[in-house]
């Protein structure tokens, strides 16, 4: 019995301790320690939400200015490299520049008496913040245009009277989640839902003061009361427009000159944020309204203040307000790396990967504010294990447990490596087309590697001069003679081959058509446009393979202003009115040409942008109909104009453009899109409470990006933009109300550079339709992969080893540049010492193991020496006579 009790007491106890020893102390991820990451989750992310913000404070609400970095600034778009991961918010601060020229052109272009019943209506200003909302479904959540104190005309109040002020003004949009909204069937969201509402009016109105919590914005540059600082501050803008009554013909053959102030233009060396023409705030909980964390991209509106007033001396530019464009915090990506030259600092995350030492880390993009988003690749002189192909993974390795962080994740020491040689290239060899920093690169210098002496015959053709060795004149007559000989007697066509031996993806016949796509480029300009073929003036359309991708946002653009005018076409009628609020009216030519100058000004990568109306479907003020109205705005040497296209002799009609899109749209609208408004609206001019707009909510149909179409590359010798372009063309709708549905309306165009185009030279798959496609000079034990930032130019690749190879060079890289290659290669063809052929990846593990070889040949040839007879010692020893020819890895 006691026995039996013992064991019941020992047992339990024991298998306690036998489970206790198999664990480990604080479970399988105590490698994971709390970092500056899990800091701003708890503090800011986890700790504010929509329904316990409104006792919060506002610095509660508000993160530290170093989370979001490397911000793109307006003095350098032009001159730096902005990755994907910061597309959107260069397109942010382009959309925000867009508009805040906009409301500055439109405020003091029709700051008369004259023109004050035919300024932006409140249906003009909700419906264009709609438009940028809907227009950018996965980059834009937010818009607003927002008023200083006692600033805003209202036009559209009818119990007001002229010339007076109302208190608050803004109107704010945000993306609404319609997840459970009435209709939604599928309950999922459709992203084509806003809310929009008047902030100055209701409760908690006041954003001009501090108390009030979602306002970062404001302080940038309200109140403007102190006018010290204008000069510096403001800009003066100069824009030309040349108008059309009757098709065919200009009123004037000169453009009518308009100046107006807009947002500052910084100098290319000004470092003062406070300068820029665009600000960003900081993270900062939208409470109330989408009760998200926010980004916001800043404008300010100039204005000629105070208006309406005959004594100019009394007047001054004004900042009155500002344009915000905001985005998802949680979507932005974030630099986890360290800080370094490609993430400098102060940054708050930098730091917080986790890769091992011998390890070197580069961020992802489109990973948002998440852990993993990065990558760990081996440091040079290591390597990936032989089984591994790297690198590895962030997410695999936030996910990894204390024994799978300690054994894995390795990059292996490397040994024998190699160092190029050392050359002094004294020959002048040139890259056709080649990127950049091709024919600058630098070079290590030994005399005499490459003393050749060289005579250059003929001329420089497309930037590269052909190199001959120095030879007599009769001699070089020859060989042309017999070269050309041999051309004629090429008869018939040889069978097309791709085997080019040790890099096989690269094809010759490829790489020729590339050429001639860039001689045929580079031999036109606009002195001799209009002397050339036509055919001369296109491209082949694979010759702009990605331009969807890389210019997408420049193609919402145009999409943003198809959707506003969609909806003011398909929902005003001119003769709305809804008591104390006057609606309806017209879109004013003035307004339209506004638009289109707003597009080129806010965007450098935009050369043009017009709006093409239907025939006799653009209105006067007076309700006639014009034939043809079509603003069209152009960059002419940094300065912004703008024509009606109408006043050409040939009618934009009859253009291939238009004629796809209307073809396209004529007659079949059933793939459009419903979109909605949801607008909430004023009481009173007090702004007391806010109600619900008569009409509530307002649905429109209008395209998405994909329904647009992208031309082929042709250089547009029309005067104005006289470049290598291509057409970005989307239509837009009105609403019969005869027919009762929405109707073809016209298109809107934005014409992109085809100089700024990133051609990518890696192998792709029959079926893709890239004239640049397998003509990388990658070797076999190489994978090709494009190098970003290079615009329209060769050479913009890297050659990464594969999987069971090794880069065998001590230079501080782990890949082969694209550039060097192709540099190497032209010397080759030119007889110079070149490095081409070593410019390969190594069996991984090969050079030891040659190394190891080498030794066994050597122990071979000892015991040879001391068994065979000498008579056969003498024959034997003859396969090895070159053996100090044998490369030796250092």
């Amino acid at each position: 019995m006691a026995k039996f009790q013992l064991y019941t007491i020992v047992a339990p106890c024991f298998i306690i301790l036998v489970c206790l020893s198999g664990m480990e102390t604080g479970g399988k991820f105590t490698w994971l320690q709390r970092d500056r990451f899990d800091e701003v989750v708890g503090k800011y992310i986890n700790a504010i939400k929509g329904h316990n913000c409104a006792p919060r404070s506002k610095a509660d609400m508000m993160m530290r200015d170093d989370i979001v970095t490397q911000i793109p600034k307006a003095n350098e778009l032009l001159s730096k490299v902005f990755y994907s991961n910061r597309s959107v918010l260069v397109h942010m601060h382009n959309m925000a520049l867009n508009r805040a020229f906009f409301m500055s052109y439109i405020l003091q272009r029709m700051n008369s008496t004259e023109d004050y019943s035919i300024q932006p209506n409140l249906h003009y200003l909700y419906m264009s913040v709609t438009a940028d909302i809907n227009a950018n479904p996965y980059a834009i959540n937010g818009s607003s245009i927002v008023f200083d104190q006692d600033v805003y005309y209202p036009n559209w109040l009818t119990n007001l009277d002229f010339n007076k002020t109302i208190p608050l003004f803004g109107v704010k949009g945000w993306r609404k989640d319609n997840t459970f909204a009435q209709g939604n069937f599928i309950r999922e969201p459709n992203r084509r839902v806003v809310q929009c509402q008047d902030i100055g009016a209701g409760n908690n109105k006041n954003y001009t003061h501090d108390g009030y919590k979602m306002n970062p914005w404001y302080d940038f540059w309200l109140p403007d009361l102190d006018g010290q600082e204008d000069k510096s501050n403001k800009f003066t803008y100069s824009v030309g427009i040349r108008y059309s009554n009757v098709t065919g013909k200009f009123i004037k053959e000169d453009f009518d000159v308009f100046n107006f102030f807009g947002p500052n233009l910084p100098s290319q060396s000004e470092k003062d944020i406070g300068k820029m023409p665009v600000r960003f705030t900081v993270p900062y909980f939208d409470c109330g309204k989408s009760n998200t964390w926010k980004v916001s991209a800043v404008a300010p509106i100039v204005d000629f203040f105070p208006r309406y007033s005959n004594y100019t001396h009394m007047r001054r530019q004004r900042f009155v307000g500002v344009i915000t464009m905001d985005t998802d915090f949680m979507k932005i990506d974030f630099n986890p790396c360290g800080v370094s030259a490609g993430n400098p600092g102060p940054s708050y995350l930098a730091g917080v990967a986790r890769c091992k030492d011998h390890t070197g880390c580069k961020a992802k993009s489109g990973k948002g504010y998440g852990r993993g988003g990065y990558i760990c690749h081996c440091k040079g002189k290591y390597v990936y294990p032989m089984d591994i192909q790297g690198p590895y993974d962030g997410k695999l390795i936030e996910m990894s447990t204390n024994e799978e962080r300690a054994n894995s994740f390795n990059c292996i020491r490397g040994d024998h490596y190699r160092v190029l040689p050392i050359v002094d290239q004294n020959a002048d060899v040139t890259v056709e087309f080649g990127v950049a920093n091709i024919n600058t690169r630098k070079k290590r210098s030994l005399l005499s590697i490459n003393e050749t002496d060289s005579v250059h015959y003929g001329s420089e053709k497309h930037g590269k001069v052909e190199i001959r060795e120095r030879e007599t004149v009769k001699e070089t007559i020859k060989v042309e003679f017999e070269q050309n000989q041999k051309k004629k007697e090429k008869k018939k066509r040889k069978k097309r081959t791709t085997d080019y031996g040790d890099r096989s993806e690269f094809d010759q016949m490829r790489f020729d058509r590339m050429i001639r796509i860039f001689r045929q480029k580079v031999s036109i300009n606009k002195d001799n446009c209009k002397s050339v073929p036509a055919s001369s003036l296109n491209l082949p359309g694979d010759a702009a393979y990605d331009v969807e991708n890389q210019f997408k946002f420049q193609g919402a653009t145009a999409l943003r202003l198809s959707h506003f005018l969609s909806i003011f076409l398909e929902t005003v009628q001119i003769t709305d009115n809804f008591g104390n609020l006057r609606g309806g009216g017209r879109l004013h030519q003035d307004h339209l040409f506004g638009e289109v100058l707003a597009n080129v000004m806010g965007d450098h990568r935009i050369l043009s942008s017009g709006i093409f109306f239907e025939p006799y479907i653009f209105e006067n003020t007076d309700g006639t109909a014009k034939e043809l109205f079509g603003p069209y705005a152009f960059k002419d040497r940094g300065v912004a104009k703008a024509i009606d296209m109408a006043g050409l002799p040939r009618k934009y009609i009859f253009e291939d453009w238009y004629q796809n899109i209307k073809q396209s749209w004529e007659t079949n609208t059933a793939k459009l899109k419903k979109h909605k408004m949801n607008q909430l609206v004023r009481s009173d001019a007090k702004g007391t409470s806010s109600i619900k707009f008569e009409y509530y909510p307002i649905g429109y149909y209008a395209p998405k990006y994909e329904d647009g179409l992208w031309s082929h590359p042709k250089f547009k010798c029309d005067g104005m933009t006289d470049n290598w372009v291509m057409t970005y063309s989307i239509p837009f709708f009105r609403r019969d109300y005869v027919a009762k549905k929405n109707k073809f309306a016209g298109v809107v165009t934005v014409d992109v550079p085809l100089d700024n185009l990133e051609i990518n030279q890696c192998p792709m798959a029959f079926s893709v339709a890239n004239a640049f496609k397998n003509t990388a000079r990658c070797h076999k034990s190489t994978k090709c992969k494009m190098i970003p930032g290079y615009k329209y130019s060769r050479g913009a690749y890297r050659c990464d080893c594969k999987q069971g190879y090794e880069y065998q060079f001590a230079d501080g890289k782990n890949f082969i540049e694209g550039s060097l290659v192709e540099l190497e290669y032209e010397k080759k063809v030119k007889g110079l010492f070149s490095r081409f052929d070593s410019l390969v990846c190594r069996v991984q593990g090969g050079a030891t193991a040659v190394a190891v070889n080498y030794f066994s040949v050597l122990i071979g040839m000892i015991v040879s020496l001391m068994i065979i007879p000498k008579r056969k010692i003498l024959q034997n020893v003859t396969p090895y006579k070159h053996i100090d020819e044998i490369e030796v890895f250092v």
